[in-house]
């Protein structure tokens, strides 16, 4: 008869094995936790009445699936990744980047599709455009009127400044991801 809860645990210890094994080659990985489930059935037929319990004491005996898979990899030869090719930017930056300017929701979509910026550089861009967009959205009006109508005449001579610098955000949003993109310190990106 079969515990109630066999397959559950059974599988679920494979699985973390499996897990614990993951750098390891793909051959070996296969091969080892087969030899586990191996094991697991030659426990089981040597058992009169199986319980969860006696599948639970099976798994004490193999230890941890974590330790188990360290054991095992350390014997193992892990397979190298293969090196990436670099990626090659595309029409798909040069459009954000230009986007970006004239058209900023349209720019930041395609900026966050791009595989060449890291998620910092995305949010840095993202942000810097964003705060120009917020503010002449029409519908962030009722919070952005309040604030910049009391700013702008406080400025004085200063409020064309201002005004002039938010306007020009979305043109320093494009440049530093024009930067970001032409740095040579990226082994992952290549111009064409």
């Amino acid at each position: 008869m079969s515990a109630p809860h066999a397959t559950a645990i059974i599988e679920g210890y494979l699985a973390r094995l499996d897990l614990g094994l993951g750098g390891s080659d793909p051959q070996r990985r296969r091969e080892l936790v087969e030899d586990v489930r191996a094991h697991f059935a030659e426990a089981r037929a040597a058992l009169a009445d199986e319980t969860d319990e006696d599948l639970l004491a099976i798994c004490d005996r193999l230890g941890e699936p974590a330790d188990l898979a360290r054991e095992v990899g350390s014997t193992t030869v892990v397979a190298q990744p293969a090196a990436s090719a670099p990626y090659v930017w595309s029409w798909l930056e040069v459009a954000a980047i230009a986007l970006t300017v004239m058209a900023w929701p349209v720019g930041a979509i395609l900026m966050l599709l791009s595989r060449v910026w890291t998620r910092r550089e995305k949010v840095i861009a993202t942000a810097i455009g964003a705060v120009t967009f917020a503010m002449g959205f029409p519908l962030s009006a009722p919070f952005v009127g309040p604030v910049v109508g009391t700013l702008v005449p406080s400025l004085g001579s200063a409020a064309p400044l201002f005004v002039g610098t938010l306007g020009s955000l979305p043109l320093v949003a494009a440049a530093y991801l024009a930067y970001r993109l032409t740095r040579t310190n990226s082994p992952r990106v290549r111009l064409a």
